[in-house]
């Protein structure tokens, strides 16, 4: 009778070899399944761009309690227009914000820049568009989680900045009392006081 090669008995040296891959192929996919989680996983500084336990390395103190008060007293794109302060034509901040960004555009004209708002306060509903347009920040996309952004507690601006405006900000933003708090973007500002 005739055998097949599938029936016939199996050398030590091909049992080791089909051992060698079936474990390198459970590796692979342990490694696959950690590395997915890694990635999935936000990093200390995306909680803290996302969050606000901190705003710019500050912990949350008495001057952050007063530059979030309106945002914890009403919720992330919560705060009704009437609490705001408009900085340009449909663009909100709270009060304490706005006046810092008053001196903010200020300074900058005074040092030739232009000053233009791109964005400012956004509501939850605001947010939610955003996310579904640009995606998850913490995915690759450019938008905070509905209900985590800066934004929504209205004391971020996003801004169109040339090269030396850029520059002029990141020497002398903090000075305004403003902070470029999401570090992949170099656009958005975030009012943190002035000690």
């Amino acid at each position: 009778m005739m055998k097949f090669p599938s029936q016939a008995g199996r050398s030590a040296r091909n049992k080791a070899l089909r051992l060698c891959i079936v474990m390198t192929g459970v590796l692979v996919f342990v490694v696959s399944l950690l590395g997915l989680g890694y990635a999935l996983k936000p990093t200390a500084g995306e909680m803290t761009t996302a969050g606000f336990d901190t705003i710019a390395g500050k912990s949350a103190g008495s001057t952050s309690a007063q530059v979030l008060a309106l945002g914890e007293k009403y919720g992330n794109g919560r705060i009704p227009t009437s609490e705001l302060v408009q900085v340009a034509p449909g663009r909100y901040l709270t009060p304490d914000a706005a006046a810092g960004f008053s001196a903010l555009a200020a300074g900058l004209r005074a040092a030739g820049h232009e000053v233009k708002i791109n964005s400012a306060y956004r509501t939850l509903a605001e947010q939610e568009e955003l996310v579904s347009d640009l995606g998850l920040l913490g995915e690759g996309g450019t938008a905070a989680a509905v209900g985590t952004s800066e934004h929504g507690m209205g004391i971020s601006v996003d801004l169109t900045l040339s090269g030396a405006a850029l520059t002029w900000m990141l020497a002398r933003g903090q000075d305004y009392g403003f902070s470029k708090t999401v570090a992949e973007e170099p656009w958005h500002w975030t009012w943190i006081g002035i000690d």
